[in-house]
């Protein structure tokens, strides 16, 4: 699987709001995994963003959130998840902040990859490929078919 982002990040916790430093790894599957440190060995929390995040905001579109001590309202990352919550993030820099949210957002429009060994690239799936029409040329009452 595909690592399309990494690096530390501040994470608000969700009981005492306290802030803590953890290495952050965004997957190509939408799996966000939190750790103590950059070896990855010990795994704090795990967010899979393909379909619980409903947008992302950073910087100054963050209300109501404080940014840990010594660092600046322009990092925050605010990621707003489907049951209601928010995940409090910290960027190091504004740019740094910038590019989670456009990562995250594009993990969030992409719904699913699978590896085609043929072209070594991954190729986007529908979400849910049950719900796939497929339709014979022809079909149905009269010559047109229109789907909209």
């Amino acid at each position: 699987m595909a690592l399309l982002k990494s690096g530390w990040l501040w994470r608000q916790t969700a009981v005492l709001k306290r802030w803590k430093l953890n290495w952050c790894d965004l997957w190509i599957d939408g799996s966000l995994c939190f750790y103590k440190s950059d070896n990855r060995r010990d795994l704090e929390q795990r967010v899979s963003l393909k379909m619980a995040c409903i947008d992302v905001r950073t910087g100054l579109e963050c209300g109501g959130v404080t940014p840990p001590e010594s660092n600046p309202r322009e990092n925050l990352i605010v990621v707003h998840l489907r049951d209601g919550s928010m995940l409090n993030l910290c960027a190091n820099s504004e740019d740094e902040s910038l590019a989670w949210k456009l990562t995250l957002l594009e993990t969030r429009r992409n719904p699913v990859f699978t590896y085609d060994p043929y072209d070594d690239s991954y190729q986007a799936i529908p979400l849910n490929s049950h719900h796939t029409v497929y339709i014979t040329p022809g079909a149905g009452p009269g010559s047109s078919l229109q789907i909209s």
